[in-house]
């Protein structure tokens, strides 16, 4: 590997585990530069231009793989096949956390909660599956079960919180000296969850006419 590339993925490495543990704002790209073993504390900067250079660059340094196995899941699914979209969204980030066995997935928890940082995710180019996958559950859940925008876009949510927030204490709990499912039931437990919230019965608001 030449050094320019083997510099650049010891700060991508460093920058997940860095992030993961302290939060986004809390690591700057000069400690970056120290844990990554660089001597010159601008190689950051150098490489990725700024923190949110850096942030983008460490998401898309495992969402690319993911984004082309859920791509691949996409194209042979209809529009309305719900649990094949939740699998889309769970089956692939699963996979990729679990073979690399790193902190991706306390990373993508860190940048859920970070506006800033959930920004520049969002504007990844890795992003074109789970969009994807997202506006066809939107429209699953509008043209079945017949709910309202609201509500979609709280469902949507929340399973979004739930797969990340659960993938990222799955990842976790070696490190705590806990025990694990194995990575395919945890995904087939999460495709199971997800489903579960996106269907439940919508209930009326207290005061709503029936």
């Amino acid at each position: 590997m030449p050094r320019g590339d083997a510099a650049r993925a010891a700060l991508v490495a460093s920058a997940e585990r860095l992030f993961a543990l302290r939060g986004v704002e809390a690591v700057s790209l000069r400690d970056v530069c120290a844990d990554a073993g660089q001597r010159n504390h601008s190689a950051a900067q150098y490489h990725f231009g700024d923190r949110a250079g850096l942030v983008g660059a460490v998401y898309e340094n495992r969402m690319r793989h993911v984004d082309r196995r859920r791509g691949e899941r996409l194209a042979v699914l209809g529009e309305d096949d719900v649990r094949g979209l939740v699998e889309a969204l769970v089956v692939p980030l699963v996979e990729v956390v679990d073979e690399t066995a790193g902190w991706y997935a306390r990373f993508l928890a860190r940048t859920r909660w970070d506006p800033a940082a959930w920004q520049v995710v969002l504007a990844g180019p890795s992003t074109a599956g789970f969009a994807a996958a997202m506006r066809r559950l939107d429209r699953a859940l509008r043209d079945g079960p017949g709910l309202d925008p609201a509500v979609r876009r709280s469902r949507l949510d929340q399973l979004l919180t739930l797969v990340v927030g659960t993938l990222a204490g799955w990842e976790g709990a070696p490190d705590r000296g806990e025990a694990r499912l194995a990575a395919p039931a945890l995904a087939a437990e999460l495709v199971e969850t997800g489903l579960a919230v996106l269907t439940a019965p919508a209930r009326q608001p207290a005061g709503a006419p029936a």
